[in-house]
């Protein structure tokens, strides 16, 4: 029988494979793009404003999700070091045991729901005052 542990790092593994597995689909798409703007280096020069802020937002949208993918990746291989030290789904703040629901929903959580709510009353708050 498998244990809450096994289940949840079986979880994080079948993750952090499809994390993996887009990154590289993202990689091989750049690739692409940047082979087809090299091929059409003429074409480039010609490019009107329309096409060059498309294309500039274009590979700022693919920065933003390989970066996304990354913090992911970090975070699941920062979980799986938990679950080999023995700390896994418990709360870096108080020490509590973070519940299984939390961690099925959430595998890299590292808070417990009322420390998470509290870091992020904080940061909202803190962001409000930046804003004034």
């Amino acid at each position: 029988m498998r244990t809450t542990t096994q289940g949840l790092a079986e979880h994080l593994a079948r993750e952090e494979r499809e994390v993996r597995q887009r990154v590289q689909d993202l990689r091989r798409k750049r690739q692409r793009q940047d082979a087809a703007v090299m091929m059409d280096g003429e074409e480039l020069r010609k490019l009107d404003v329309y096409d060059a802020a498309s294309l500039a937002s274009l590979e700022q949208h693919n920065e933003a999700v390989f970066r996304r993918l990354s913090d992911k990746s970090l975070a699941l291989a920062e979980a799986q070091e938990r679950i080999r030290e023995g700390t896994y789904g418990l709360c870096r703040a108080c020490g509590t045991r973070i519940p299984r629901s939390r961690l099925e929903a959430v595998p890299t959580a590292t808070l417990c729901v009322p420390c998470q709510e509290r870091r992020e009353a904080f940061q909202s708050a803190r962001s409000s005052l930046l804003r004034s």
